[in-house]
């Protein structure tokens, strides 16, 4: 049912599904963003107690609401919204330690990943 998700959705705005395919479709995509939140949460639990054991709190606090943000994503709209705020890291006038750099990093690159995944499968939102 999976394989059948990046092939049915190739144009969300004009496909719609009825029956037992879209409920198949829907329990992919959901299992699809409980993997994500399984990849991501530990990232984001090991940089929010580097940061907070080192006093790093106006970091901690951007990546903090990001953190819940991922708890509560319930649909690729809300993680793609959560990617791009993401990507707005470097932006913030936040100087971060090295350690914390390598952590932002392996998480933005694992980011990265998974939004080329969704991007690949067709279930990236158009």
């Amino acid at each position: 049912a999976c394989q059948m998700l990046g092939q049915a959705r190739v144009n969300k705005s004009s496909l719609k599904f009825t029956g037992p395919s879209r409920g198949r479709l829907h329990c992919c995509a959901m299992n699809a963003i409980e993997s994500v939140k399984r990849d991501l949460t530990p990232k984001f639990e090991d940089l929010l107690m580097h940061l907070n054991s080192t006093d790093q709190m106006a970091a901690s606090g951007f990546f903090t609401k990001l953190f819940v943000d991922l708890n509560a994503v319930a649909s690729e709209e809300q993680l793609l919204e959560l990617f791009i705020e993401l990507s707005t890291t470097a932006f913030l006038g936040i100087s971060f330690d090295e350690v914390a750099l390598n952590q932002i990093d392996n998480i933005l690159m694992t980011a990265e990943q998974i939004s080329e995944t969704f991007s690949v499968t067709g279930e990236h939102p158009q």
